[in-house]
Parts: C-alpha cells; structure tokens; sequence
C-alpha cells in the first residue's frame, strides 16, 4: 500500500450537470483543470460535494476517468466509496479503482448506525476494503449527517494494520479533532490527519492537521492554500486575519442550514466565478431560492474571490 502524500490541499469537487440532470463531462474537464491551476494537490470525486450517492456506478467510473484524464499523474484522484455492505463495497472498489482512481474515501454503510458501534464490525469492513491493495482514507463523520465517529483505539489500529493511510474527521468539534490527531500521532506507522472541519478550518491547521479534504476547497483552493501555507510558516496572525476577513464567512455561506444545499450553493458561485455554466443538482436535491443564492454570492464577493462585474480570481 502506497502514500498518497496527501499533505495539503484535497479539494472535494462539485459535479457539473446538465439541465437535464446527466454529468456534464466537458464542464467537469474544464472546472478539474481550474481546480488543479488554483492549487489543489489532490482531488476528492464522488463524495458528499460530487453528490456521489446520487450516481451509478459507470457514472461514478466515468467521472474518474475524466478527472484522471485531466489531472493527470501529479495530481492523486481519490474516489469517494460509498456503499451498502462490505460485498458491494469490494466490488464497487475493484471498479473506482480500475476507472483510474489513486484511493478510497471510504464511507460510512447502513450497518454503522447505532449504538453501541463495536470496533470489530468497522475494522472488518476496512480489512475487506484492504485486501483491494489502494491507499484508503477513513471518514471519520458526526452522526448528525449520517456518518460515524471513529474511536482513537480504532484508528491507532487501523493505521498500524496497514489498513487507511489517513483519517478525514469530519467531527465539526475540536476536542474529537484533537482526539483524532493524538490517535494519528500515536500510531506506529505514519498516517496523515486531515480536516474536514468546514467551521474550523484555521484553527485545524493550527491545531495540527496534516492538510485537508474539504468541499470548500472545491470553491476556494487557493484561498484554503493561502492559509495552510501561512499556518505552516508560522505567521499566525496573518492566516487568521484572512481567515476571519474571507475564508471562515465564506464557509460558513457555503454550509448555511439546509446543509444540503452546499451543492447548489458551490455551482451558483462556480458560475459566478465563470467556471461553469450551469447550476443544476440531481433530484431529488433542489435548486437554490434567490434569497440563497443571493447571500451565497454576496459572500463571494466579500471572500474577493471576485470582483463586481467581473470573472478575475483573486
């Protein structure tokens, strides 16, 4: 198992639809190739941003491909696998991974639910998912959106077996952050924390997150770039000034309650920013009031990722 040297920026990405609801494979290529210039080192497809539960499986293989294509062989694509049971999960694995996919997020199944969750159950499931011989990344996610948090022990254990070369917590809560690195960090063999805290984001570089995986990097990668290359400088004030000023505001747009609606929300501004040409999400998810949209945009602006009237990154 190889090291996806997933130190920095995984840019979660959006996929672009047609009116009709079908991927939209040229807008893909083009919004890939504006992810890759604005810094991203790593790509994320088919995930909660790339409403990856709503596609099948040769979709999901096809957006692979495309973004393969494009990012080529500096750029690592994980694949998002999302699936029902530990059978379905090796086979839709096989297949992200002979689409071209470098590793697996791996998602929570329905058999996660519950409490007590124990270890054994989870650590079977990743043992399965191994025996595919891909890099995984455990998603560590809170409850509340349907995923499940990941003990210490459990993922000391996971690491140490060789079984995920990373852990995205996606817990929204610093202290089980900061439980999550110390698992990381006491494992024998070297794994990467990553953040997938969109309400924290600053303060879980500071906090010690090897990089991130984020949907919001899908809209700002470089600004999410800009900021963890200040944090590991050691200019400290100046990250969290542009963190206050730009960054945190404009997540905290993008992740406004319904939560849902973070897809429409990231096309609207993609299509502001002139990247794509279409906002359409796949039902039954719905499309932004003009209240969201408008609020989305304006937070845009005030990010600077562009200016009025125009379509310049800033």
């Amino acid at each position: 198992m190889t090291d996806l040297h997933l130190h920095g920026v995984n840019a979660s990405i959006a996929l672009p639809m047609t009116r009709r609801a079908q991927p939209d494979f040229p807008a893909l290529r083009d919004y890939v190739g504006w992810v890759v210039d604005q810094g991203a080192d790593a790509l994320t497809v088919n995930a909660d941003t790339g409403e990856g539960a709503h596609l099948s499986l040769e979709e999901r293989t096809e957006v692979i491909s495309t973004v393969k294509d494009v990012a080529g062989e500096t750029v690592p694509v994980v694949s998002g696998l999302i699936a029902a049971h530990t059978a379905q999960a090796v086979e839709y694995g096989r297949e992200l991974l002979d689409a071209g996919a470098d590793g697996l997020l791996v998602f929570s199944i329905p058999a996660f639910a519950g409490q007590p969750l124990p270890d054994e159950l989870v650590y079977r499931y990743y043992a399965a998912i191994a025996e595919l011989g891909s890099p995984a990344i455990a998603f560590s996610l809170t409850r509340e959106l349907g995923g499940a948090l990941l003990g210490p022990e459990l993922l000391t254990k996971l690491i140490n077996d060789e079984l995920i070369v990373a852990v995205k917590d996606a817990s929204f809560d610093p202290v089980t952050f900061v439980d999550t690195r110390n698992a990381v960090r006491a494992a024998a063999r070297p794994a990467a924390v990553l953040s997938g805290c969109d309400n924290f984001i600053y303060e879980s570089f500071v906090l010690g997150a090897d990089g991130c995986l984020l949907g919001f990097a899908g809209l700002a990668p470089g600004l999410t770039r800009e900021v963890l290359d200040l944090v590991r400088a050691g200019d400290y004030a100046t990250a969290e000034q542009i963190n206050r000023e730009r960054m945190q505001p404009l997540a905290e747009a993008m992740f406004a309650q319904p939560l849902r609606n973070n897809r429409a929300r990231l096309k609207e501004s993609l299509i502001a920013l002139g990247v794509i040409g279409n906002a359409t999400v796949r039902p039954p998810l719905l499309p932004l009031t003009s209240d969201d949209r408008s609020q989305m945009l304006d937070a845009v602006k005030r990010a600077g990722l562009i200016e009025v009237g125009t379509h310049e990154v800033l």
